[in-house]
């Protein structure tokens, strides 16, 4: 949504290779010509107004202290015009601590009108799609419960308190000890939690549902929150794009080997789909800690361009496929 407005841009620096890789959202945002302009961290710095440059971590720093900050900072672009961007980023290090790969995203917050527009175009979406179909995604902060989206209270008519002293009181009585006991132990041992109750709506219809709930890992490793998805059985369809990045930490090494076998590819002929070294994709194989989830995702990306399918089955076991 943020991206389909031009607010935001993503880069990546590695450093062994000194390669920088910028989405067209970043050039966009920084005026500059994707085509003749080489992307580098340098060149973003040399972009921000002097008066905020003290503020801004510097390529030194960044690899000195293997740390970056939140940081809002204006952007002169070359045709003179100005922009606030907000900054967040993170490295990536080697089990040794040494920094391996800065990976951020800018925020153009210059025009809060634009964004708060966008927003408010995403909501009214969301609302939509739970009118007419009755799919939602929601964001649980903690388990065992303490809350419940609004639009789940409206999909099964129970007050909130009921909901908190039984939280399967909607699923059919003969199937609830089932599916109760199945995502305790999936969401206790911090797996994705995958369920297909039937449900009885606030309508009064019993509709088989499918529940999704995945968890958000924060930066040191913990849950954070869990992403929630819910829709009929009957509609079929990829994860939300929310959920993408936190279900592809469950992919390993071997489901990437699993992967290019399907296609009859190599190492390396993976590593040039994917654009990353073949070094790196012998550490996402060989689940080195030092390999970046943005690598991941890249390697993840290309299979998928040429028809791998990855799905999670009902007890959260991943598994691949190809049409």
């Amino acid at each position: 949504m943020v991206k389909g407005f031009g607010l935001t841009g993503t880069w990546s620096w590695t450093f062994a290779t000194n390669e920088h890789i910028w989405s067209p959202g970043l050039f966009r945002i920084l005026g500059l010509d994707s085509g003749s302009t080489r992307a580098a961290y340098d060149l973003l710095l040399a972009l921000v107004h002097p008066e905020d440059c003290a503020g801004v971590v510097s390529s030194a720093d960044m690899l000195q202290t293997g740390r970056m900050a939140q940081q809002t900072f204006r952007i002169l672009r070359p045709d003179g015009t100005l922009r606030t961007v907000m900054s967040r980023g993170e490295i990536v290090a080697a089990p040794d601590g040494r920094p391996v790969q800065a990976i951020g995203v800018l925020l153009d917050v210059s025009d809060r009108e634009i964004l708060a527009r966008a927003q408010a175009a995403e909501r009214r979406r969301k609302r939509k799609i739970f009118e007419q179909a009755g799919a939602f995604t929601s964001v649980t902060l903690n388990y065992p419960y303490t809350d419940f989206s609004p639009e789940w209270l409206e999909l099964v008519g129970q007050p909130k308190q009921v909901l908190l002293d039984e939280p399967t009181l909607p699923v059919l009585k003969e199937e609830r000890a089932r599916w109760r006991d199945h995502g305790r132990e999936l969401y206790l041992t911090k797996q994705v939690v995958h369920t297909q109750p039937r449900l009885l709506l606030a309508s009064g219809e019993t509709i088989p549902y499918r529940m999704v709930m995945v968890p958000m890992f924060g930066p040191g490793g913990g849950i954070e929150r869990w992403m929630n998805y819910i829709a009929p059985l009957h509609l079929a369809g990829s994860a939300p794009s929310a959920m993408r990045d936190s279900l592809e930490r469950f992919v390993q090494g071997r489901h990437l080997r699993a992967g290019r076998a399907l296609l009859g590819w190599s190492m390396h002929e993976l590593a040039a789909a994917a654009r990353l070294s073949y070094s790196t994709v012998r550490r996402l194989e060989d689940d080195d800690a030092s390999a970046s989830g943005h690598a991941r995702g890249s390697a993840l990306a290309a299979l998928r361009e040429h028809g791998v399918v990855f799905s999670f089955m009902n007890d959260g076991t991943l598994t691949l496929g190809k049409p």
